[in-house]
């Protein structure tokens, strides 16, 4: 019992986590759900060969992003690792201007155009989150294009700056903040701007935490609160960078027309990054493990198992009988459940039996109960039990004595009997006589034992 209790217990909780992690999963999915036609495609971007560079007006067109190119870091010097794809895109792109925010700047750029939001600036507990919000605030306040130093330049990206706000696909779902194209002033970036403090929470791990404060999600959720309150808006949506031109986790060939290249630096990332990707790798199969072994578990309630059954008339493998009264013999008796052991061997002699399916055992006393019509009903075969009488009763007593002496067999029925039907084992009968029905003196001294024979 205890077993299945604890089996309960866990499939429950089982059931519940992998309907939770459903649950959210889908909300996340529904929620941050992009619309295929917001994704720019190849017809309407233009993909020049090399570094050929792309004018707008001499297109039709007009440059609504202006030509600057943001990054950030701890200091001026950029580490060896990133200094040379920077300078890369710098150099394929001169007329773009080039602007570095340093921790410092970060922090002096805040305290003059944005003081409000300078404390919840000063107490992030992550420098990448600093770096985060610093992102939305430059591009709010000079637009331009934000690229991360993890980001390279395969062609230019004057084809690119005649959408307001291009974003990229990320995965699973939503979209990154590590590559950002804005136009100054965009309503977008103000709503970003002004939901980083309502976002900003801890969430214990540095993973989650800056995900959902300042990182990609955050931004995403920003994307989808923006996209559903500005549904009828035509004019300026905001465009979503797909893998073909992100280029971001797409495999070789799969992406000829990309941007970008990426060298995947993350360097922020924690030892709790090495298990979010984890999860993100096996989650499904671990939903499906969950799902297999709460179906297997269920099975294995659902089949009845033998259960033990713990009641007064049975203590530690004796079968207890109680003295029961009959109205019609006005005696007391105990009724010894009728013997099937002469059913397996025909040379073993077996007394009478009744169509009750009892033999009676009359107690030598006679006592009138308070209200005999409850215990007269108990058994219908209370009315054979008168039908020996005293001289039968005490010639069957001493026949028993001398058969016990002389190891015969005796014709009643044994008092332990054999009961092959009944699957728990039996080690014989307790009998109990309340002491109030005794007729012996109260006052019982204990005198020497009878000789054993």
């Amino acid at each position: 019992m205890a077993r299945r209790r604890t089996l309960f217990i866990l499939l429950s909780v089982l059931g519940l986590f992998l309907v939770g992690t459903v649950v959210v999963l889908s909300s996340i999915t529904y929620y941050l759900s992009i619309d295929p036609s917001a994704y720019l495609t190849t017809d309407e971007v233009p993909i020049l060969k090399g570094h050929t560079r792309w004018n707008a007006s001499e297109n039709g067109q007009q440059e609504r992003i202006p030509r600057i190119l943001h990054q950030t870091w701890r200091t001026e010097t950029l580490p060896l690792r990133w200094k040379g794809i920077s300078q890369e895109c710098r150099d394929m792109m001169p007329d773009y201007e080039y602007m570095l925010w340093t921790d410092d700047s970060s922090r002096e750029f805040i305290a003059e155009h944005y003081p409000w939001f300078l404390d919840t600036f000063n107490d992030y507990k992550y420098a990448i989150q600093r770096a985060d919000a610093i992102r939305y605030f430059v591009l709010y306040h000079y637009g331009g294009v934000y690229l991360d130093l993890d980001i390279g330049c395969i062609r230019p990206l004057d084809p690119l700056l005649v959408y307001p706000v291009i974003l990229p696909k990320t995965i699973p779902v939503g979209v990154s903040n590590d590559l950002m194209f804005a136009e100054k002033g965009h309503p977008f970036l103000a709503q970003t701007i002004h939901n980083l403090a309502t976002f900003d929470h801890n969430w214990i791990l540095n993973y989650p935490t800056v995900m959902f404060s300042t990182g990609p999600m955050f931004l995403s959720a920003q994307y989808g609160i923006y996209t559903s309150s500005h549904a009828g808006a035509q004019g300026d949506p905001v465009r979503i960078l797909p893998k073909s031109l992100y280029g971001k986790n797409a495999k070789e060939g799969e992406a000829p027309d990309t941007f970008f290249s990426h060298f995947y630096g993350s360097s922020w990332h924690a030892d709790d990054a090495a298990f979010i990707g984890f999860l993100g790798h096996w989650g499904k199969v671990l939903l499906w493990l969950g799902l297999i072994i709460l179906i297997g578990g269920v099975v294995i309630m659902a089949v009845p198992g033998k259960q033990r059954r713990y009641t007064l008339r049975r203590i530690g493998g004796y079968d207890v009988l109680f003295p029961r009264w009959s109205s019609r013999t006005g005696q007391w008796h105990f009724h010894l459940p009728r013997s099937e052991a002469s059913s397996q061997s025909d040379s073993i002699p077996t007394s009478p039996t009744y169509t009750d399916g009892y033999d009676d055992e009359r107690l030598p006393f006679e006592m009138r109960p308070v209200s005999p019509a409850s215990t007269e009903s108990s058994f219908a075969g209370d009315q054979l039990a008168g039908r020996s009488s005293p001289l039968t009763e005490t010639f069957r007593r001493v026949r028993n004595r001398v058969a016990a002496f002389t190891h015969a067999i005796p014709d009643e029925v044994p008092r332990t009997p054999h009961r092959p039907r009944r699957n728990r084992f039996s080690r014989g009968y307790l009998f109990f006589l309340p002491a109030i029905f005794t007729t012996q003196s109260p006052d019982i001294e204990a005198g020497p034992e009878p000789p054993v024979p």
